[in-house]
């Protein structure tokens, strides 16, 4: 069906829901939700292991850095999941197990304002073996969470 042989608002929503059915089934999708307790930003080991020297300057500069410390987290999380689930026919690509440094996935700001994600090193070439060509990620935090939402195409 195309935009043109349209006839009414039914046959246009099946177009749309068909049109994003296709969409996401090309997306991997991941999302990572924390409490800000649980992110120990006085362990200095933990957060030169996690953050890269940007991330870092750019949470500690924000009214709240805990809260900037555990979204930039929960966003490398959701990373990770999203990056994992785009190409389920390929053998696993984060295979540096559950304690494995996230400094290699960075977490930028665009000059939109955005976060935008960068990869280095082993996260890169994962990314690369599951065909990533895009990662989009989007951050909040209230209260006691942080949350992220994180999707690689």
């Amino acid at each position: 069906m195309d935009k043109e042989s349209l006839q009414g608002p039914k046959e246009a929503l099946r177009y749309l829901a068909e049109q994003q059915a296709q969409t996401l089934s090309s997306c991997g999708i991941g999302v990572d939700i924390e409490l800000l307790d649980d992110i120990n930003i006085e362990n200095d080991t933990f957060i030169e292991r996690n953050f890269t020297e940007r991330e870092q300057q750019y949470c500690w500069s924000r009214p709240n850095p805990h809260a900037s410390f555990a979204g930039k987290w929960c966003a490398k999380e959701a990373v990770i999941k999203a990056v994992s689930s785009l190409n389920l026919d390929i053998p696993k690509v984060w295979n540096k197990g559950d304690a494995a440094p996230l400094i290699e996935i960075e977490i930028d700001i665009a000059q939109s304002g955005a976060p935008r994600v960068i990869f280095y090193g082993d996260a890169k070439a994962a990314c690369d073996q599951a065909g990533v060509t895009a990662v989009k990620v989007s951050i909040s935090h209230i209260d006691a969470f942080a949350i992220a939402t994180a999707i690689a195409q």
